[in-house]
């Protein structure tokens, strides 16, 4: 039998245990699903916890009590689900253009009762006047690409959230109309999180 810690145990710390009964559930089928479909990359529960879901909650006090976020590129929900599942306020919709992808996230959100729809679609291909209080980005490579197709559908105060590192913050820092705001992320010792809200320049 194994000795691994229970992902509610290594949960507990971070949240209440409504939250950490939904993010068990999350870890659980991560666990699953990546033994056959290679979903996440990890070598222990405690692992998956701290680096993963860890990783994304980094957002969550940057989040005002409800609001929509957009998860782009979403993969196997990182940072979208974990912060879903913890601001119950926030409704939002993951972008994932990959089939397989697109099939867990729905199996997810049934299971976890997110209030979230699963869009299979890239950012690029995406049209309609929807706007957003946050933006959320982890693990997608243009995020200049993301920039620029973003301004317009943040609403009044609204933020692009990145997470990245310390290098690609100072590039982001130059870039022409944005506020930039970073924290660091978790364990990680040049991981940031980064956070632009448009300004006049």
């Amino acid at each position: 039998m194994s000795t691994e810690e229970s992902f509610f145990e290594l949960l507990t710390p971070h949240c209440d245990s409504e939250a950490c009964g939904r993010l068990t559930r999350y870890a659980e089928l991560l666990e699953r699903w990546s033994r056959r479909h290679n979903l996440v990359r990890y070598c222990s529960r405690r692992e998956l916890v701290e680096r993963h879901l860890l990783d994304s909650l980094a957002a969550a006090p940057f989040l005002a009590e409800d609001g929509r976020l957009l998860d782009v590129g979403s993969g196997a929900g990182l940072p979208g689900v974990p912060l879903l599942a913890v601001r119950r306020g926030w409704s939002g919709v993951l972008l994932e253009p990959r089939q397989k992808r697109w099939v867990f996230l729905r199996l997810v959100v049934r299971e976890l009762g997110l209030s979230a729809d699963v869009d299979r679609a890239r950012f690029q291909d995406t049209t309609g006047g929807e706007t957003w209080d946050a933006i959320t980005v982890r693990a997608v490579g243009d995020f200049s690409g993301v920039l620029d197709w973003a301004r317009s559908r943040l609403s009044a105060g609204g933020q692009v959230m990145l997470w990245t590192t310390t290098k690609s913050e100072a590039g982001l820092r130059k870039t022409p109309g944005w506020r930039v705001l970073s924290s660091s992320l978790p364990g990680l010792d040049t991981g940031r999180l980064v956070r632009l809200q448009p300004c006049s320049t």
